[in-house]
């Protein structure tokens, strides 16, 4: 009786557990939406604009996203959002790497001529979340909206 018990209370919890979660690679994104929420936020200093699809494809040296959304300010400032989806999570493993360049790359290009933005770019978001890829450089903490839009989660 006590390890039936046991048995069905373990199924129980197993049962639960996948009820409550969802698998990263099935993780499905509305990037407009998720764009909106964040520009519309707080996060960034200046308004950001959609720059052409190919121009972000060429400043990120990835050109194998099935969508890329790249928002960027007026060079005044390091704000940044770039959202990524792959048609696969290795296409997105694969190209986390070239997104970590480019901040890098904005690093030395603002410690140049615009010190006070680099703090925002070694904060910056620059994650994988199964087959999507996002960068968000802000002047706040973008965690938050973040993690509704990509967090694995009911």
């Amino acid at each position: 009786m006590k390890n039936g018990l046991i048995v069905l209370l373990t199924a129980m919890l197993i049962l639960m557990s996948a009820c409550s979660t969802r698998d990263k690679a099935e993780l499905s994104v509305d990037l407009d939406a998720a764009a909106e929420e964040l520009l519309e936020s707080d996060l960034f200093e200046e308004t950001l604009t959609l720059a052409d699809e190919d121009i972000a494809k060429k400043l990120y040296s990835i050109d194998n996203a099935v969508s890329f959304r790249l928002y960027v300010g007026s060079g005044a400032t390091a704000s940044e959002l770039a959202l990524l989806e792959f048609g696969s999570e290795e296409d997105a493993k694969t190209a986390l790497p070239l997104a970590q360049e480019r901040v890098a790359s904005q690093k030395e290009g603002f410690a140049a001529y615009l010190p006070g933005e680099v703090k925002k770019l070694e904060e910056a978001v620059v994650e994988q979340y199964g087959r999507y890829v996002v960068v968000c450089v802000s002047a706040e903490d973008a965690g938050q909206i973040l993690s509704k839009y990509f967090m694995a989660g009911d």
